[in-house]
């Protein structure tokens, strides 16, 4: 978006806008042969598509056509398409979580500086599950639905960390939570929550803990989500590229909306 500035930096690194959207378009393609392994029906203009013709797509038809078919399968029909990878996801996190009892949970972190688009803008779609919903399937391929379920909850399917299958939680904010860290100084919190299985409601230790501050024509937000101790470092780093991707990709669309 001309009218926009993202920089983003993990772990001290920056990564370019253009990084990060060729990540989206590598994931995009890995979404569609997922759900085409799974039997989903991927078509371009009403052609069904090969793995080779998947891989030959461009970002911009890889991306609209994943949307398109996540949307078309809607949640019961992605529950159904991905049945067995979500009950292999559920065994995953149980596994992790019980062998990580009583140890520290691991971050994983990314920062974005945005020029263009104020404080409370971000703040009115991420923190309002309804307009959230407008936007969560568009901006990370690894996003599958997001439902609202009451203020402040909705039911969700996304792969954490580009790694392994997809998982369907529940997600709720939680003001109350245990701050598993300080703010920053002059950072206020944006968000925070923490997630259940949907299938059986177990609570799984993972946490959203994000933190913002304005700056004079834009903000500066600094993502966390954490995870636990036995979780594969290849998920962790993973998903410090997925929340920058995701949150970037909002950002750009805040700004599409409010120009349209």
């Amino acid at each position: 978006m001309s009218d926009i500035a993202i920089d983003c930096t993990i772990d001290g690194q920056p990564y370019s806008p253009e990084q990060l959207d060729r990540l989206r378009y590598v994931r995009d393609l890995h979404v569609l042969h997922q759900m085409k392994r799974l039997g989903a029906h991927i078509e371009h203009h009403g052609e069904p598509l090969s793995d080779d013709e998947i891989d030959c797509l461009s970002a911009r038809d890889a991306h609209d056509i994943n949307v398109a078919t996540t949307l078309a399968y809607g949640p019961q029909g992605l529950r159904e398409l991905f049945a067995e990878p979500l009950r292999a996801s559920d065994r995953m996190w149980k596994d992790w979580n019980t062998a990580s009892a009583g140890q520290p949970l691991r971050e994983a972190r990314a920062e974005l500086t945005v020029t263009g688009v104020t404080l409370d803008e971000f703040r009115a779609h991420v923190t309002d599950f309804d307009e959230l919903q407008k936007l969560v399937v568009a901006a990370n391929p690894d996003h599958f639905f997001f439902c609202p379920e009451r203020p402040g909850a909705a039911y969700a399917m996304e792969t954490f960390g580009m790694h392994g299958p997809p998982t369907d939680v529940l997600v709720a904010v939680d003001p109350a939570l245990p701050a598993p860290f300080g703010l920053d100084d002059g950072f206020q919190l944006l968000l925070s929550g923490h997630v259940r299985l949907t299938s059986d409601d177990t609570p799984i230790d993972i946490i959203a803990y994000h933190q913002c501050k304005p700056l004079p024509n834009g903000l500066l937000v600094k993502l966390c989500a954490l995870f636990p101790a036995k979780t594969p470092t290849e998920l962790v780093d993973g998903h410090k590229l997925h929340l920058a991707i995701e949150f970037a990709a909002t950002v750009e669309m805040i700004a599409a909306a409010r120009s349209s």
